[in-house]
């Protein structure tokens, strides 16, 4: 970080980076209006839903539920990563699910005469497809969500060229992945847990990983401060799309072939648990442990309501209803308590 940095990037033990500075997205100004839960609301919702689980449906702490649960994790998990990181560097990318399927379908059409080398260009294609998001959005000035929504669309076609079906894979060392587990855990999940640990390792300790927080806090007093601002929104990118291609490789080895269809409605999905996991979406704030707590419990909450034989069309209503109340509670709250601080 350059000493001349009119933003500046804080962190402290119970929250992640923030960025504070000149501009109307900084300190306490509009920006932060459209947060995620604060707080410790993350890990009582998380607590919460557990606990309603358990009182709902005697299946819900069994092993096999829990093990099925961990590996839905695992991908939208892995999808969440990537989404975090974009959001808290000021954008949105709403092509993660599309990129997934083409990674799942690069996998399943390579694997057999590539073997690891399949695996890898699968990942590689992601990493292409964020890339061209990042330079639709820095190159081409498009906002995010028109860019992201156009690679989208360029991913399906892609996915669908492969093949407008979905291809069988009988790699069995591959399949491994899916069905070696540790007790109740799946290696689905160790290996988003060791992404997550990368990750924020990468975003406290690496110069890269804090510029996201300054440009998504406030993009004109980084770019002023000497920050390549175009060069790390490009960066953010293309790790969700390398993200989104490893999800897509490991949504693959859990379905045992790749689906050109596959992903559709993730991208909401992964905003959607972000938020549940306190970020806000107006980027340059946001804890990546919290984030993904907002995950399980998103997913949880969906787990419950199937258990519990809840309508498919009520649960969308719910959800729905759970991730407006996510995003307007926090500001109901500084809204209240900045009306009491003026009366007293």
């Amino acid at each position: 970080m350059t000493n001349k940095m009119v933003a500046t990037v804080t962190a402290d033990a119970g929250a992640g980076p923030r960025t504070t500075g000149a501009g109307p997205q900084a300190g306490r100004g509009p920006a932060r209006g459209l947060s995620g839960l604060s707080g410790r609301a993350v890990e009582i919702l998380f607590l919460a839903v557990v606990i309603t689980g358990f009182v709902a449906s005697p299946n819900f702490l069994t092993s096999f539920n829990l093990q099925g649960l961990l590996s839905q994790a695992a991908v939208l998990g892995i999808l969440a990563i990537g989404q975090y990181i974009v959001i808290v560097a000021g954008g949105f990318d709403l092509s993660v699910g599309a990129v997934a399927a083409v990674s799942s379908m690069v996998v399943a059409s390579t694997l057999g005469d590539l073997g690891v080398l399949g695996i890898l260009l699968a990942i590689a294609s992601g990493a292409a497809l964020g890339l061209l998001s990042g330079l639709a959005v820095t190159v081409g000035r498009i906002p995010p969500i028109v860019a992201t929504l156009g690679v989208a669309g360029i991913a399906q076609g892609v996915a669908f060229t492969i093949s407008n079906r979905g291809i069988v894979i009988t790699d069995s060392a591959f399949m491994t992945l899916n069905s070696t587990s540790f007790g109740f855990v799946p290696l689905l999940f160790v290996i988003w847990a060791v992404l997550v640990a990368v990750v924020f390792a990468f975003l406290r300790l690496t110069r890269t990983g804090l510029y996201f927080f300054a440009i998504g806090g406030n993009a004109d007093s980084a770019r002023l401060a000497g920050v390549p601002v175009a060069r790390v929104q490009m960066t953010a990118f293309a790790l969700s799309g390398m993200l989104a291609g490893a999800a897509g490789v490991l949504f693959a080895a859990r379905a045992n072939s790749g689906l050109p269809g596959l992903g559709v409605g993730w991208e909401l999905d992964t905003i959607a648990a972000v938020v549940i996991g306190g970020v806000s979406l107006y980027g340059g704030q946001g804890n990546l442990v919290k984030a993904m707590i907002g995950v399980l419990t998103y997913l949880m909450i969906t787990n419950v309501m199937n258990l519990a034989d809840v309508d498919s069309y009520l649960q969308n209503v719910l959800k729905g209803v759970l991730i407006l109340a996510a995003v307007a509670a926090p500001a109901v709250l500084r809204r209240r308590n900045h009306l009491m601080g003026r009366t007293s």
